[in-house]
């Protein structure tokens, strides 16, 4: 008697499955992923601290480690003593604003007085011409100290605004969680040295997952946001509904990770349902049949 061995390709076996499962349903299958948020270093220096492991349960404002900041501090103290000398050189300035104020308005009292008196015969002209002189040299000197005064306190501005980036900088020695999540991938440690861009950890938002999948033109033209779907984690003993939060705006080639060439060169619409995740039963990665539920 003769054996026939009929063995088929695992892809072909896997898309026949897929196929006749959920024949005649919109839906499709993907991998759930989650938000994610990769922290880096904005600081250069040596980690100090680290607080958090893998799997550590943070919070968005959380301090994720501590980046020597001791010569941001040295250097904000210099900062600030340069600053109460500038002030101090601000309030001699307007000291001499002041005086170069009321030394101008004195000597053009005194020119517009003579100036009268030299109309009704009472004054020289020589008399005149040595006050308008003075009031001259008072205008130059008044301007000498407004300039004086615009400079220094331009001076202190700049202070001001060198302190407000050091304090800047050694905030980013104190790294925090820009999001309520978990602790995925922890990529630096105690001791090590930190420099601008360079990651610190990766945090996951695992109390919800989302997944992307692909349907054709036809299925995908009765899909809209805020449609229920149900997530099948093809182990069978469990079911989860999702809500679709995201549609494609342009078709797209079926990815390359679907098994067939064939089904490859199909033009399809992308679709993102998210899924609650309280209980943490649903993991990154973790294959799932999406179905549509249509009234």
């Amino acid at each position: 008697m003769k054996t026939i061995n009929l063995l088929l390709p695992l892809g072909l076996i896997v898309a026949l499955t897929g196929c006749s499962k959920k024949d005649g349903v919109i839906g499709g299958s993907g991998m759930l992923e989650a938000t994610e948020a990769l922290v880096s270093s904005e600081s250069n220096g040596r980690v100090l601290e680290l607080r958090f492991d893998e799997g550590t349960d943070v919070k968005a404002g959380d301090t994720l480690a501590v980046i020597d900041p001791s010569h941001l501090v040295l250097e904000k103290k210099s900062a600030e003593a340069g600053r109460q000398v500038t002030e101090e050189q601000l309030a001699a300035a307007k000291v001499q604003l002041s005086k170069a104020r009321s030394a101008e308005q004195y000597a053009k009292k005194e020119r517009d007085r003579i100036a009268g008196l030299v109309q009704t015969g009472t004054a020289n002209q020589q008399t005149l011409d040595r006050l308008e002189q003075e009031y001259t040299q008072a205008k130059l000197a008044l301007q000498s100290a407004k300039a004086n005064d615009a400079t220094i306190t331009a001076q202190l501005d700049k202070v001001a605004a060198d302190i407000d980036r050091i304090d800047r900088a050694i905030e980013d020695c104190y790294p925090t969680s820009p999001i309520n999540g978990i602790v995925t991938t922890k990529h630096l440690d105690r001791g090590e040295l930190a420099v601008p861009g360079k990651p610190i950890a990766k945090i996951s938002q695992l109390d919800s997952l989302w997944v992307k999948v692909y349907l054709p033109t036809a299925q995908f033209a009765q899909i809209k946001l805020g449609d229920p779907a149900t997530l099948d984690t093809e182990s069978g003993d469990s079911t989860m509904t999702g809500k679709v939060i995201w549609t494609a705006e342009e078709a797209e080639f079926t990815p390359k990770n679907v098994q067939t060439e064939k089904s490859r060169a199909d033009l399809v619409y992308a679709v993102k349902v998210i899924v609650a995740n309280h209980e943490g039963r649903l993991k990154i990665g973790m294959p799932v049949y999406v179905t549509f539920d249509r009234p």
